[in-house]
């Protein structure tokens, strides 16, 4: 099956609304805009632009399963079973440092990133007709306090500094969100859905990181619902089939 590249710069609405309730930070009360994008093969190529954050995302899909010996393949939020991957390169483009929040954990709460995250863990849900990989934080509920902040993990990106990385959902799709603490979409994925995209949280926030006892160049830092166009999204393509 072809699977075709996707190049984007385009920053979606922040798109994590509470049951019935949209919630946008910036854009449109959806995805905000996205790039145009022109057909090629079955997955398309998006058109490359830049954004304010000075980052670019490129992304392919092929069905697949994590990673044999993955940490924390067997863990929540990812099943050791076949499903559809993505691979991915964040490049900073721009003149100053920014945050990737890429490194999500099976659940949102801990004050501190567990030593066995799992890196290919990205948060499942649809939007807008349109399955989203994503790596991103989210508001908590209204009544919910935490003694400590929950924190992400993720890559401080220097200019001209690349990331690459993968991104997991089970197949058929699945939700997969943090727990009702949290203000994340909760509708069912559709199993039929037949887009996808790819979506990662940059922010102005390099400075606010802290080394987690991860290593390998992992940070951590306090999770935060996406503003504005921080959340960094490939245009919709098709889920490519086995």
């Amino acid at each position: 099956m072809a699977v075709g590249a996707v190049l984007v710069t385009s920053a979606c609405g922040q798109s994590t609304p509470s049951p019935g309730v949209a919630t946008p930070a910036g854009g449109d009360g959806g995805d905000g805009g996205t790039a145009s994008a022109s057909s090629t093969g079955d997955a398309g190529a998006g058109a490359e632009t830049a954004t304010p954050h000075g980052v670019r995302l490129e992304a392919t899909m092929a069905p697949g399963g994590p990673e044999a010996g993955a940490t924390g393949a067997t863990g929540a939020g990812i099943a050791a079973s076949p499903g559809l991957v993505v691979d991915y390169t964040l490049t900073n483009t721009g003149t100053t440092p920014v945050l990737a929040y890429d490194v999500v954990p099976p659940d949102l709460g801990s004050a501190t990133l567990p030593t066995d995250v799992d890196a290919e863990h990205a948060w499942v849900y649809e939007s807008s007709g349109v399955l989203r990989l994503s790596k991103q934080g989210f508001a908590t509920g209204p009544d919910v306090r935490f003694a400590a902040a929950p924190v992400m993990g993720g890559h401080t990106l220097a200019p001209g500094a690349s990331i690459t990385g993968k991104a997991y959902a089970a197949s058929p799709p699945r939700l997969d969100v943090p727990s009702e603490s949290f203000e994340a979409p909760r509708t069912p994925v559709d199993p039929g859905v037949k887009q996808w995209q790819l979506c990662i949280q940059v922010a102005d926030r390099a400075a606010q990181a802290r080394p987690s006892a991860v290593g390998g160049g992992v940070v951590e830092a306090a999770s935060a619902a996406p503003q504005g166009d921080e959340l960094v999204c490939t245009p919709p393509a098709t889920i490519p089939v086995a």
